[in-house]
């Protein structure tokens, strides 16, 4: 016997309701590092998704998109807070911001260019104080994600 679910036109074998879900999920690509494993529960479809580390539970990286599907910022943490490398895009998909997260402060050299891709800002953070350049990375939310 073929398992059968209700449906409001009739009744829809099993196999038939979960084909699209299959195709679904096998075009989809992948949001997470390879590493990592998506937190279902936390992210929002095409919005942010929230991935854990499958060897170690303390680092997760948060990646918010723009509307078209492109990624506009990569937020690294490490137990919580930001802790590495932070990237982030132009909608058109240029480089927009690089720089640097330790204990949850900007550390190191920020850089930032403009959407056509020329550099407009490069600046040197110390405990999250800008200490030489101009200051750049304000577009940066990584400090107002809580995990």
């Amino acid at each position: 016997m073929t398992p059968t679910i209700a449906s409001p036109s009739g009744r829809t074998t099993l196999a038939a309701a979960i084909l699209p879900l299959a195709l679904f999920a096998a075009c989809t690509k992948r949001v997470c590092p390879d590493d990592m494993v998506l937190d279902s529960q936390r992210s929002q479809a095409g919005k942010v998704a929230f991935c854990t580390s499958r060897a170690d539970r303390s680092r997760t990286t948060w990646i918010q998109f723009y509307d078209n599907g492109q990624h506009r910022q990569v937020c690294p943490f490490l137990g919580g807070r930001p802790g590495g490398v932070f990237h982030s895009w132009h909608k058109n998909g240029t480089r927009w911001l690089e720089g640097r997260y330790l204990n949850g402060l900007k550390n190191g050299r920020w850089a930032q260019w403009s959407e056509d891709g020329h550099p407009v800002g490069d600046g040197e953070y110390r405990d999250g104080a800008l200490v030489q350049g101009a200051p750049v990375g304000t577009p940066a939310t990584c400090e107002a994600v809580t995990w």
